[in-house]
């Protein structure tokens, strides 16, 4: 005999359903139930019943008839291989005493406490499929029947929120197992329906976060700040706000984990591409006691449109899958796996003494040019996929002994940042990382693409017989700006830095070579839409500063803003330098914008005059200059 409370009220003999009878029956068990093996009072059950100043003279009488009316039902429907539930009469009310094994939501309990064993020894795989199998036994909301006709206890409202709590035990299981995916439907569903419990806000803006919404993910955090504010006059917790800032910063604690599997490694030396021709491996011998490689992983998406035919389709995605192979090893590259329309590649330095410009990064980009070519250009419109590639590069620490070329390890780090600008990604366009940007400036010709999807595209080969732009003499400004990184970097304060100016003085050229320059920190951009690229996170977090870039803050919007407050303001010290560029016009529309700020700096550009090239001194200035010296 099975008694089942988590959803609608049933009594189950041999997976057969029986019948209770009235509502006033159905409610006396009900509120037993949720308190079996416990003496209920009378006048408890008299007032689960009926509201007090509903209580009719003959409450108590309709109550035992209710309690006999059960006993019957129960012994009509013994079994000798089932012990029924008793119902007993106690000095002060009822006792329904049921077995551990009789109750729906005994098991539950006990699952629950088994998976939550299991997860804080450690073992999140065992713990989900525990917890999934404990949130499987509802069939709805607790006693759902009984709350439709009115009924509403204290019991209930216990019942549902541990069933909350069991449910963010799940999440959280299988966001440690790296299923964000998985589950991401599911968390927002619940934060709908819940949009104060912080811990299923935080899944929520976790799960966003490695999926690539990291605009999501704040805005989850700000919506339920102002829930809060507004409804209770609270701030955020403690671990909300380190949450919210770790995902403002790209704090690498929060990556995707790699699962619960070991690393995927594949082997670096390929055979035969250094005999094709776009790849020469250099020469020099090994260097050794080397920091690490910078690894580039690219993901190439080919989509073919529904028209082809069956057997026109297969030949032209085998066809395509061979065109990314070759191309990817004619210029170094290892295919590391596809899966449907996606492959990916790694790059990684055949040498420690690989050029600058023509380590992996310039391979990997080169390569995903040569294959744009040959897959949007060369071939006929009929035949032609739908492309779209993304080129993430990161530090892999190299280990002590290892040959080189090395394994290249699939990293969760480097996948997702990959993953997340395959996602900005259009027709034809190459996306690339700010890393790759800027190791490869100069050989590649990039575009920046503002808009609610910025990000840095490849329009081409850099060409060198093209007019260098005018240096502009910044060197002032540059020095300034280096002095204060290094302030924030041993005080461990974030600094606000306002580069304001009219149109066409410098500001864009200046965040650009103050960029370049920065050494040591984890760099990122924010655009209209969010950030526009993750910062380099493969070194610890804590004495490494963060530089944050904002150009054109003029045209941004409130969320822009806000972002660049809550940088300001972390719950912790941490070395966060922000760098803004801004036209005046941005104080007309928020007057006073960062002066709450406790540091803040301001600097105005003026108009700067082109840099003198040594030896630029001929003609008259020559001549006057050797006259003054005699």
């Amino acid at each position: 005999m099975q008694l089942l409370v988590l959803g609608s009220l049933k009594l189950m003999v041999d997976q057969t359903p029986i019948a209770l009878g009235g509502d006033r029956r159905r409610a006396t068990l009900g509120l037993l139930l949720l308190n079996a093996n416990r003496e209920v009072a009378t006048s408890r059950l008299l007032e689960g019943l009926w509201k007090s100043e509903e209580t009719p003279p003959t409450a108590r009488k309709i109550l035992q008839n209710a309690v006999r009316g059960l006993r019957v039902v129960f012994a009509e429907h013994t079994r000798a291989d089932n012990r029924p539930p008793a119902l007993l009469t106690c000095p002060h009310g009822y006792q329904l005493q049921v077995g551990p094994e009789q109750v729906d939501m005994f098991r539950f309990h006990r699952e629950a406490e088994a998976g939550r064993a299991e997860l804080a020894a450690g073992r999140p795989g065992a713990a989900a499929v525990i917890l999934r199998e404990a949130l499987a036994l509802w069939r709805g909301p607790a006693l759902a029947d009984l709350v439709e006709a009115g009924h509403s206890w204290t019991e209930l409202t216990e019942l549902q929120s541990a069933r909350l709590d069991v449910m963010e035990d799940y999440y959280e299981a299988e966001l440690a197992n790296g299923r964000h995916q998985a589950v991401l439907g599911a968390l927002e569903a619940m934060v709908t329906a819940e949009p104060l419990r912080e811990r299923a806000c935080s899944q929520l803006m976790l799960a966003l976060y490695r999926s690539g919404r990291q605009a999501d993910a704040l805005a989850v955090y700000r919506r339920v700040r102002q829930r809060l504010s507004r409804q209770i006059g609270l701030e955020p917790g403690r671990e909300l706000r380190l949450l919210q800032h770790a995902v403002l910063v790209h704090d690498p604690s929060i990556a995707a984990p790699v699962g619960p599997v070991r690393p995927v490694v594949i082997s670096g030396s390929c055979s035969g591409p250094e005999q094709r021709e776009g790849f020469v491996p250099p020469s020099a011998p090994q260097a050794d006691g080397r920091a690490g490689d910078s690894v580039s992983a690219v993901l190439i998406r080919t989509d073919f449109g529904t028209g082809n035919r069956g057997a026109d389709l297969g030949e032209a995605m085998e066809r395509t899958a061979r065109t990314v192979r070759e191309e990817v090893e004619r210029f170094g590259g290892v295919i590391a796996g596809a899966t449907g329309s996606v492959t990916l590649a790694l790059f990684k330095p055949v040498s420690p003494q690989e050029g600058v410009t023509d380590r992996a990064a310039g391979r990997a980009v080169r390569a995903t040019m040569s294959l744009r070519q040959r897959i949007c250009f060369d071939l006929s419109d009929g035949e032609r996929p739908e492309l779209r590639v993304a080129v993430s590069t990161k530090d892999v620490p190299a280990r002590p002994g290892e040959p080189h070329p090395g394994p290249l390890p699939v990293r969760g780090s480097l996948l997702v940042g990959c993953e997340s600008l395959l996602r900005f990604a259009e027709s034809t366009e190459i996306v690339v990382c700010d890393r790759t940007r800027r190791l490869t400036a100069s050989a590649i010709s990039y575009g920046r693409e503002d808009g609610p999807r910025s990000r840095w595209t490849v329009r081409g080969r850099c060409h060198e017989a093209a007019a260098q732009p005018t240096a502009l003499d910044r060197e002032p400004e540059l020095a300034i700006l280096s002095s204060l990184l290094e302030r924030v970097r041993h005080r461990a304060r974030p600094h606000l830095v306002l580069v304001l100016g009219g149109p066409g003085i410098g500001k864009t050229p200046l965040l650009e070579e103050f960029e370049r320059r920065v050494e040591n920190a984890a760099t990122v951009r924010l655009g209209q839409g969010g950030f526009m690229t993750a910062p380099e996170t493969t070194m610890p977090a804590g004495p490494r500063p963060l530089v944050v870039f904002v150009d054109d803050l003029h045209l941004a919007d409130n969320v822009v803003l806000e972002t660049i407050e809550d940088l300001l303001d972390p719950p912790m010290p941490m070395p966060v330098l922000v760098v803004v560029a801004a036209r005046p016009e941005l104080f007309v529309r928020r007057p006073g914008w960062g002066a709450g700020q406790q540091h803040v700096s301001r600097m105005t550009l003026e108009p700067a005059t082109p840099a003198a090239p040594a030896g630029a001194l001929v003609g008259r200035d020559m001549r006057r200059l050797c006259q003054s010296v005699g």
